[in-house]
């Protein structure tokens, strides 16, 4: 079954000319390897994953995270030993105006004249609440990349220019394989939404 994919076994199908399911448990691999190999090239993972996670700032009045999009819950390390953490409401997500752009937001910024700085230096110093990825769905270009990608690695396969072993994971196929030039420059832009993390 495919986890957190990028495109469908439905879809691949259909780009490839699939009209039965004999293929469909392979497909399922292909599918999942390629995204997390996108979310590779982009340093960052696209869908969706509620958590919390700690950063550390370079500046007390900026801190960069993961990609995320939405309102972020924040807290510092009040304590200074990761013991306590206190809430700050007066921050916001930054870049300012990164949803208007469909890119999600890489960091949390203090408005003007707050009365408390982020920690600097401390590597669990920020607290953060929020739901990482890019957005609540798939960015059409990611989905196209997928599809795109994961066609290309079937056709290898299937014209004996990669290996079809490797374990569960498709590891070897898609370490032979590789992303395809067009399917990284399709991605580029994405990947400098995310800040260039990778």
């Amino acid at each position: 079954m495919v986890t957190n994919g990028y495109t469908t076994v439905a879809l691949v199908k259909a780009e490839v000319g699939i009209t039965d399911s004999a293929d469909d448990t392979r497909l399922d691999r292909i599918v999942t390897a390629v995204s997390r190999q996108i979310d590779d090239y982009l340093g960052a993972h696209v869908y969706s994953s509620s958590a919390t996670r700690y950063f550390s700032a370079k500046s007390s009045e900026l801190v960069l995270t993961d990609p995320f999009y939405g309102t972020p819950t924040v807290a510092y390390d009040s304590a200074g030993d990761w013991s306590a953490y206190t809430a700050i409401t007066t921050v916001y997500p930054w870049p300012a105006n990164a949803d208007a752009h469909e890119r999600p937001f890489t960091g949390i910024a203090l408005t003007p004249g707050a009365s408390t700085g982020f920690p600097v230096g401390n590597v669990r110093g920020v607290r953060v609440t929020a739901t990482f990825g890019h957005a609540s769905t798939t960015p059409a270009v990611v989905a196209e990349a997928a599809l795109m990608q994961c066609a290309y690695v079937l056709r290898s396969q299937n014209a004996g220019g990669a290996p079809i072993s490797g374990g569960a994971d498709f590891t070897t196929t898609l370490v032979a394989v590789g992303l395809h030039p067009f399917v990284r420059r399709v991605l580029d832009p994405v990947r400098m939404g995310f800040g260039g993390f990778a």
